[in-house]
């Protein structure tokens, strides 16, 4: 491991330590950093932190049946709306059809997923950017 990093900026970090080391040439650690590189030693690159992704908690009910079209699902939610015993049937038909909004942590939602396989995370994000 590396004595040093770089970062996306002009301070590097002294890894044993964490120290945020800025270019000053007054600084002492600057001063041993510039050393350490002359003596032939290379820094660690800089690593981007990676970006984490929030699947979104709701999205409207016109986003998921966009989002479940075009990924040639919709057809088939509909039929195991439809195919649902009473009175589950009735109760999934107005969630379905009249609430504006639908949730990923729903209970419909949940079954739907697990009797279609659905990718619920890649769906909701999908959905979210339509």
């Amino acid at each position: 491991m590396a004595a040093y990093q770089l970062t996306d900026t002009a301070i590097v970090i002294r890894t044993d330590d964490g120290a945020c080391i800025p270019p000053d040439l007054e600084n002492r650690d600057y001063v041993a950093y510039l050393a350490w590189c002359d003596e032939g030693n290379d820094p660690a690159p800089y690593v981007p932190p990676v970006p984490v992704v929030r699947v979104p908690e709701e999205v409207s009910m016109g986003q998921a049946r966009l989002a479940l079209y075009e990924h040639d699902k919709l057809a088939a939610v509909e039929a195991l709306l439809n195919a649902m015993p009473e009175p589950a049937r009735t109760r999934a038909r107005i969630e379905w059809d009249y609430r504006p909004t639908v949730r990923r942590d729903s209970p419909l939602v949940a079954q739907l997923g697990a009797a279609l396989d659905l990718d619920l995370d890649g769906l909701f994000l999908h959905a979210a950017t339509l």
